[in-house]
């Protein structure tokens, strides 16, 4: 992936937080909107249920619309080409009413080793999603595949998230995706590090919270006595 290279010990202890507790960090370490990509929700394995958790770096993929013939086009399949571990992120025209992931792209991303993807866009074939088990975020769903609206264009180069949002969000190569039930952060690589420490930091504090929680402490002695 652009022969970075990100420890997988790091990725690992990434596991134990969730994705707010993600966005809590980059909000604490100032990065915009907390690195959350709002309204992307879990589609695969189940809907918005489960344990699921996808982490790992990202693999871009921008797509175009069909008419548009002047931007690039990739040399292979985006699902030939992703890299075995990665995230792929897929983003797709604003207000594109068609599907721009399926199942026999997911099927192949799977068999490359794939963790997951997250999709700025709609995704189909939920069935068969979710027998191959793959983890499959998305904004929505439709039955209309991409043939006669969409192509890929560019791949693993920055991409923006469609929305009116300021600053915009950037998704670069190798930044790190945290999503599960809650949503889907983007973590930028530079700042995987300070994300750690203050996840560790701050989820010791809310656990020292809650405990003093259930001892019948109120709210306001829990946090005077563990967020200071």
């Amino acid at each position: 992936m652009n022969e970075v290279t990100i420890n997988k010990e790091k990725l690992e202890l990434l596991h134990i937080y969730s994705s707010c507790d993600v966005a809590d960090a980059l909000l604490k370490l100032k990065h915009p909107h907390g690195g959350y990509l709002p309204d992307v929700i879990m589609f695969s394995p189940e809907q918005q249920a489960g344990p699921t958790k996808l982490v790992g770096p990202v693999f871009t993929v921008k797509v175009v619309p069909i008419s548009d013939t002047t931007s690039p086009k990739p040399a292979q399949h985006f699902a030939d080409a992703a890299p075995e571990g990665s995230v792929v992120f897929v983003s797709a025209p604003p207000n594109a009413i068609n599907a721009v992931w399926g199942g026999l792209i997911n099927t192949r991303a799977k068999e490359r080793g794939v963790k997951g993807v997250i999709v700025d866009g709609r995704v189909r074939d939920l069935e068969e999603l979710r027998a191959d088990g793959l983890p499959v975020f998305a904004k929505s769903t439709s039955v209309l595949s991409s043939k006669a609206y969409t192509r890929p264009s560019t791949l693993n180069q920055p991409v923006t998230f469609n929305g009116n949002y300021n600053p915009p969000i950037i998704i670069n190569p190798n930044d790190v995706i945290v999503a599960d039930l809650d949503g889907a952060v983007c973590i930028p690589l530079q700042l995987l590090d300070n994300v750690l420490e203050s996840c560790k930091k701050h989820v010791e504090m809310d656990n020292n919270v809650r405990e003093e929680l259930l001892k019948g402490t109120t709210i306001t002695e829990a946090f005077a006595l563990h967020r200071r």
